[in-house]
């Protein structure tokens, strides 16, 4: 099916949109993502397009099919009218500076000038979506950046993630650590995980924060953290929780060999550089990042080496999701009327999908080689 990639021009930067062009969809959604100002045009395509595909598609196909085969059903009277039946692509946007000067602006959400800036590259994006009639709809949430959808907002409907007071479901981390935590919890009831015994990688960035502040309350944890930030001296853990020393680019070996459980909220590509075999029998790993796992064969070879019978390798797209679900359950209940987003109903319908996942993964393999297998042929003919 034919990718459909739009783009808008301003003085101040270059936006590209994406979506799979699925006309049996109802809509196509995704994140934005800002690029470096000297990204060349064939770059910032190939990027647009796998993003669309490996992370927005991905993400989408797996929420489409966990709904069909009925992970919430036991919400269905509390979800708003078209939720169920909604079956949603991938869509993506990035956004390149013009210069520097305009990517340090953009940049810092504190600037003076970001304001002035950024609706300058919203309102035609927005008159692009709106010219689309809803086939695609868009999160800017780039980086650190609270209520830019607001912005966006000024000049399209086809926005997710705005204010909650305005019917939104605001900022993703949350809902993203959920999916994390969730899992988790589904895996230690079906008895994968066996230990108390846990390590969080990246456990001082945003999703990182919230998935230490759930292991923290489980006082019967066993817990140890590492992350670049508080090599640094930086936004050190609570003092109670042991610190492992973090290594740039990869796992640390004391993380991969001490623990029964290793949950990874990185930026991703570090499995591939790290001593995998450090991994003890029983371990459960949980890289809670899209681009943990190589895509294609590079990926499916990466996990013949990594998963054995006795060691599970949960990848990204089954744990973060949880922007995505959120936001569509933001979309109908908007279409609905509801003008106040009900938070604790998003958090429990990302426990219901995030579970499904974490019991589809470890009971179905179709005579695949690992789960990653069974993922990737259930789910790659749904993205393509």
């Amino acid at each position: 099916m034919p990718v459909e990639i739009h783009q808008v021009r301003t003085d101040v930067a270059d936006a590209w949109v994406a979506w799979d062009g699925d006309p049996s969809k109802d809509y196509a959604y995704g994140g934005c993502r800002l690029v470096g100002w000297r990204t060349g045009y064939e770059d910032a395509v190939g990027m647009l397009c796998a993003l669309m595909r490996n992370e927005s598609g991905y993400k989408n196909a797996l929420i489409n099919l966990a709904v069909e085969e009925g992970a919430l059903d036991d919400l269905s009277d509390a979800l708003p009218p078209g939720f169920a039946r909604a079956r949603v692509g991938g869509g993506r946007c990035i956004i390149r500076p013009a210069s520097a000067a305009v990517a340090a602006v953009l940049e810092e959400p504190e600037h003076p000038d970001f304001r002035d800036t950024i609706l300058r590259i919203f309102e035609p994006l927005g008159e692009l979506l709106n010219s689309l009639d809803g086939k695609v709809k868009l999160t800017p949430d780039f980086g650190k950046f609270a209520g830019v959808s607001d912005l966006l907002y000024e000049f399209t409907p086809h926005v997710l993630g705005i204010h909650c007071d305005s019917g939104g479901c605001g900022g993703k981390a949350s809902y993203s650590a959920t999916g994390v935590t969730a899992a988790y919890e589904t895996l230690e009831f079906e008895g994968l995980i066996k230990s108390s015994q846990v390590t969080l990688i990246g456990s001082a960035g945003a999703m990182g924060t919230t998935v230490l502040a759930d292991l923290i309350d489980r006082t019967d944890r066993d817990l140890t953290v590492c992350d670049l930030k508080y090599d640094d001296g930086s936004a050190q853990p609570p003092a109670e929780v042991p610190r492992l020393t973090s290594v740039p680019d990869r796992f640390p070996d004391e993380a991969l060999s001490r623990s029964s459980t290793v949950i990874a909220t990185t930026w991703g590509h570090e499995l591939q550089r790290s001593n995998h075999s450090l991994l003890q029998p029983g371990t459960v790993l949980l890289l809670a990042h899209n681009l943990a796992i190589p895509t294609g064969v590079e990926g499916i070879e990466l996990m013949r080496q990594v998963s054995r019978p006795d060691i599970l390798v949960v990848p990204g797209q089954t744990l973060t999701f949880g922007g995505a679900l959120t936001s569509r359950l933001e979309w109908f209940s908007r279409q609905a009327g509801i003008t106040a987003f009900d938070k604790p109903l998003a958090h429990q319908v990302v426990r219901r999908v995030a579970g499904h996942w974490a019991r589809r993964l470890t009971r179905r393999t179709n005579g695949h080689g690992n789960p990653y297998e069974e993922l990737v042929a259930t789910c790659e003919p749904l993205v393509a």
